[in-house]
């Protein structure tokens, strides 16, 4: 019994028992054992290919996404940096601008971004227009607050005129109605702001260079006196140094004088 253990020692003991009770050789019992290895051979083989089959397919899709992610981050990094590109531009275009553009907005869709990054052409037509905008800008007699919107498939321009003889709550109304429209702007500027920023600038160095004026009289008065005070000093100690010479001199004679009256009485 124990030989026929150690020969089936990978085959369950019931299995083993049940064979011998039933009279099965040790060959019988060893041909049993042997089919059974192989079957739990396939039986593994099988369950690693189909793990590896599983595995490989899903480390594909995880490097595929992976590489999504990576051109979906490109595409982002690239889009952000045409915008900025973009937003120099504007900057430089609206210092063409002359004084008479009190504020200058600019709303840009997502579709208009687009468009003009694949198409080169179109983003030039669009630059080129707010270009010919800001050089006309220096003929217009009056102030305009003016937003411009650009999309995909064009460009569109709105201007709130500001006229000399506006009375100071229609300007009002007009400056606050272009704010509105500025709101949610890609680029804005308000020359409105600026000038009053230059004109506060302008105060502070008048104010400054008449205080330093002021200063410097001061100073030139505090000089000037100071002089005259020495030149008052001078002459008084000129008077009493002549008035001391006329004095010993009146002494000198009144002694002189004395000495004379004594000896004639002598």
């Amino acid at each position: 019994m124990l030989s026929y253990l150690n020969i089936v020692e990978n085959i369950d003991i019931k299995e083993v028992i049940a064979m011998q009770i039933s009279g099965y050789s040790s060959a019988a019992m060893l041909a049993y054992r042997s089919s059974g290895m192989k079957q739990k051979a396939g039986t593994v083989k099988m369950q690693d290919f189909s793990q590896m089959v599983q595995n490989t397919s899903a480390q594909a899709t995880s490097q595929t996404d992976k590489t999504a992610a990576t051109k979906e981050v490109s595409e982002v990094d690239e889009m952000a940096a045409f915008k900025q590109e973009i937003y120099e531009e504007l900057a430089e275009i609206d210092k063409m601008n002359s004084s008479a553009i009190l504020s200058n907005s600019v709303h840009i869709t997502e579709d208009g971004f687009k468009r003009m990054k694949e198409d080169p052409a179109y983003r030039k037509e669009i630059m080129d227009w707010l270009r010919a905008d800001a050089r006309a800008s220096h003929g217009v007699p009056f102030g305009v607050h003016v937003t411009t919107t650009i999309t995909g498939a064009g460009a569109t321009c709105y201007g709130a005129n500001v006229y000399h003889d506006d009375s100071a709550a229609t300007k009002a109304a007009k400056k606050d109605l272009a704010d509105k429209k500025a709101e949610g702007s890609f680029y804005h500027s308000d020359r409105t702001y600026a000038d009053r920023r230059a004109a506060q600038r302008k105060r502070d160095r008048e104010y400054v260079a008449s205080e330093r004026q002021k200063r410097e009289l001061m100073q030139k008065m505090t000089l000037e006196k100071s002089i005259d005070q020495k030149a008052q000093r001078q002459l008084l100690d000129q008077k009493a140094l002549a008035q001391n010479v006329v004095d010993q001199k009146y002494v000198q004679d009144y002694l002189l004088g004395m000495q004379e009256s004594k000896s004639w009485n002598i």
